[in-house]
């Protein structure tokens, strides 16, 4: 009983992780013009599934079972110009991971983040044959990041990239909705967040972060409302 109820909280919070994720997206009836700015190349998905695996969190319904998968995290995380962790100086880690897509109008959008209710991770969009690629950062009970120290916390931030590189095994067709896959990479811009607050009050300065990451991916479509 115990376990039936934890899958029933699962799959709830999967289909309202999903709407939070898209409700701030913009854009603008679909296309199938390639994009100037990435690479379309099938072969993609056989590198992707060397880097991704079964997650224990994915049997909790077939939707979930393609949204949720572990992913291998690559890169090097900075907090206030300091190194504080590099995939490349650590032992393999593989942690929860999701990845959807949409059309809304003629934009494709599509996200994927480390994290079951909060996330870090990219958003990419894709419109009139130009491709903008962000990294995303998503928080979950109370607002957590902020472009500049002295903005309002905001729930989730996109945080404008340079040195980006994407990969896509192709456009998704909007009318069959078939599974994708891709590899993306960026440097971020800084961006901040917070420690934590009593009673709405910050008790510690804020968090100066920029990433540079490396993220192979497998993406399912969900409608977008």
């Amino acid at each position: 009983m115990k376990i039936d109820m934890a899958k029933q909280l699962i799959t709830t919070h999967v289909f309202l992780m999903i709407h939070s994720f898209s409700f701030n997206l913009y854009g603008q009836t679909k296309t199938n013009q390639l994009p100037d700015n990435f690479t379309i190349d099938p072969k993609i998905e056989t590198e992707v599934k060397k880097y991704i695996s079964k997650s224990e969190l994915s049997d909790t319904g077939e939707k979930a079972k393609e949204l949720i998968y572990n992913n291998r995290i690559i890169g090097e995380f900075y907090q206030n110009d300091k190194l504080i962790f590099s995939s490349e100086d650590s032992t393999e880690r593989n942690l929860v991971f999701k990845s959807f897509y949409y059309w809304q109008n003629d934009t494709l959008v599509i996200d994927g983040a480390f994290g079951l209710f909060t996330g870090i991770g990219f958003s990419l969009k894709i419109h009139n044959g130009k491709t903008t690629l962000y990294h995303m950062v998503a928080s979950d009970e109370t607002p957590g990041y902020a472009y500049k120290e002295s903005d309002t916390l905001t729930y989730r931030l996109e945080i404008p990239c340079t040195e980006t590189k994407t990969i896509l095994s192709e456009i998704p067709d909007s009318t069959k909705k078939q599974m994708i896959y891709g590899y993306v990479e960026f440097t971020s811009s800084e961006y901040y967040e917070t420690i934590g607050s009593v009673d709405g009050k910050e008790f510690l300065p804020r968090i100066k972060d920029r990433v540079n990451m490396k993220i192979y991916f497998r993406s399912i479509s969900i409608p977008f409302y």
